[in-house]
């Protein structure tokens, strides 16, 4: 569905978040009959000419209805609507939209790395002078981007892709991306299948050989994919070349899969290493880890405190924890609890012979915590871990307890929803909490 279809029409808009917002933006600017926007929290800050309301019900009676990523549409409510009208997606729209109009464009998604993965493909695209525009998932809405004008002649458009919006698009026809896959979002997909199904299925109606996918992501891929669509990236682009773009300030081993991923799907939207292999040199030595992407925020006595609240899985904190070879770590985990399996971690981390610590916040903590010590009754340790009642008494036992030359690393293995509005604001208050310790802010 392109915009020009919404023109003259009853249109809804469920939830009133960042896309939910534009989309109502979206809605007026292509003529509609009606907006109404239905959230839980009664929204404001709307156009007079917009109804806004708190029940559902009232959605049915649009013709169509853009939903919010956030919004399962494996609820009740949802698959109840959906049976009486035409419900879509924000993200869904833009990307028709976009191709439309035969704008270049790169989706790139993941359980994790797809941010970075994104970002660096649209800083190596850039230096290769492919001028190019990251967007989607957590930075721009693509319908803001849209109606900004923010793409223009010969611009290719790099999209971060969750796999909430990946869902609800049909009809992709560009170059794609997979990163990694792990469990995840299980409360909102439902299961592990599913999961991957809707993560996939942005690409569903790609060519052959143009998805780029990391090796870890390969034997899942296939079960959901083409695999003539699917290309690894050492087929794209040879692995002496590959090796020749260090990625100087990203580190542990999972980055420099996201790194390979980026360079491959840019050389498919027409990056030319070999023409321009100083610039994207250059501009991959100079790209920095996005923020609370194992980010370092503070040193205090040696010890470096890293924010890398981004990590909600717990295959996303092993990979954290393979980022510090040879320094004394404590991890900080724990947070909403969506039925994520703490078994393997826990094992890595008995096995990490006393290199690594556990100081655990609810609610999963108390599950990881019991996770690690059968661990290390199976193995004949002690173990490893502390459990504590909430952020500020985990920090004063990381602090207490770290060496010098040691990292606290919030990782928490989990999403915070519970506690806190986003991820953004525990990292706030994981700093404030830190510098209030005696550190210094790097």
């Amino acid at each position: 569905m392109r915009l020009a279809a919404l023109a003259g029409r009853r249109v809804g808009v469920w939830g009133h978040g960042r896309e939910g917002r534009a989309a109502v933006r979206a809605a007026r600017a292509a003529g509609v009959a009606a907006v109404l926007v239905v959230d839980a929290v009664p929204p404001t800050g709307l156009p007079a000419d917009v109804a806004a309301g708190t029940d559902v019900g009232l959605l049915a009676g649009c013709e169509v209805v853009l939903r919010s990523p956030g919004i399962s549409p494996y609820r009740a409510d949802a698959r109840a609507l959906a049976a009486t009208t035409t419900v879509t997606s924000g993200t869904a729209l833009a990307l028709a939209e976009f191709g439309a109009r035969s704008v270049p464009t790169l989706c790139v998604t993941g359980t994790k790395g797809k941010s970075t993965t994104s970002a660096l493909a649209a800083a190596v695209l850039a230096a290769a002078g492919r001028p190019a525009v990251h967007a989607g998932n957590i930075g721009t809405p693509l319908l803001d981007v849209l109606l900004d004008g923010a793409v223009g002649d010969g611009t290719t458009l790099v999209v971060e892709v969750s796999s909430y919006q990946a869902a609800a698009v049909d009809d992709f026809r560009g170059w794609g991306a997979v990163t990694s896959l792990a469990p995840e979002h299980l409360d909102w997909h439902g299961d592990v299948a599913t999961y991957y199904r809707d993560k996939l299925h942005v690409f569903a109606g790609c060519g052959p050989g143009t998805v780029v996918v990391a090796p870890q992501a390969r034997e899942t891929a296939l079960h959901h994919l083409d695999p003539a669509q699917l290309v690894d990236p050492g087929a794209v682009v040879p692995a002496d070349l590959l090796a020749g773009f260090p990625a100087g300030h990203l580190p542990g081993l999972h980055n420099v899969a996201n790194l390979h991923v980026a360079l491959a799907a840019a050389v498919l939207a027409g990056a030319d290493l070999d023409a321009r292999g100083d610039d994207v040199r250059a501009a991959v030595a100079a790209f920095r880890a996005l923020p609370h992407r194992l980010a370092p925020v503070a040193v205090r006595d040696g010890v470096t405190f890293v924010d890398d609240t981004l990590s909600t899985t717990p295959v996303s904190v092993l990979a954290a924890l393979d980022a510090f070879p040879g320094r004394p770590v404590t991890l900080v985990a724990g947070g909403q609890d969506r039925g994520l399996d703490y078994g393997d971690l826990a094992r890595s981390v008995v096995a990490r012979g006393g290199g690594v610590r556990v100081v655990t916040v609810p609610d999963t903590g108390a599950r990881l915590a019991a996770d690690v010590r059968a661990a290390a009754a199976a193995a004949g340790l002690p173990a490893p871990v502390t459990e504590t009642t909430g952020l500020a008494e985990a920090v004063a036992e990381a602090v207490r307890t770290t060496p010098p030359g040691g990292v606290v690393l919030l990782s928490p293995g989990a999403p915070s929803y519970h506690r806190y509005r986003n991820y953004e604001e525990l990292a706030d208050r994981y700093e404030q909490i830190v510098l209030a310790a005696g550190a210094e802010r790097v």
